[in-house]
């Protein structure tokens, strides 16, 4: 196991990246809350993030289920593996492929235009209140993930000083 580098670490980190695209984009919002014809930008990433999850836990069921002890190679070696134990099976070439593939590296933050928000006569879309409440939301999530890191990180350093013997 790589000890810097974990599911959860990356995952919060793509979340972040992610995170920070849609600051960026309400930002922009609210800078062009008075500019005619300007459509509110929306980034969309969590769809992905839930893509990449669900990838990564049939990697794992798939290590997990190639982990087990390798299967008997005689009929008296069979005898003595007591009931109930499970054995190891040959990956298939599909499997060994998803296993090496990179879930993270298909993670892009999609900007979007709003084209559902009612505008103005002048054609922008963009409510300040609601850039505000988003801004707020976001900003939120993002302490939240940093705090998490902060902590993974903290935890890490201490256990490589020693974990305070």
């Amino acid at each position: 196991m790589d000890l810097i580098s974990n599911r959860t670490s990356n995952i919060s980190h793509l979340a972040m990246n992610g995170l920070l695209e849609r600051q960026r984009a309400i930002g922009a919002n609210i800078a062009n809350v008075e500019t005619p014809g300007y459509q509110r930008k929306e980034v969309v990433f969590e769809n992905q993030l839930s893509e990449i999850i669900e990838k990564e836990d049939l990697k794992d069921y798939i290590k997990e289920q190639n982990s087990i002890k390798p299967a008997p190679k005689t009929y008296n070696d069979f005898l003595q593996i007591q009931e109930g134990q499970m054995y190891r099976r040959q990956l298939s070439p599909q499997e060994k492929q998803y296993l090496i593939s990179n879930s993270y590296g298909q993670y892009d933050p999609q900007i979007m235009d709003d084209i559902y928000s009612e505008g103005t006569l002048d054609g922008n879309n963009v409510e300040l209140e609601k850039e505000m409440m988003d801004l707020t939301k976001n900003g939120t999530k993002y302490l939240m993930l940093s705090n998490l890191e902060r902590k993974y990180y903290s935890g890490l350093s201490e256990v490589i000083r020693g974990g305070g013997q």
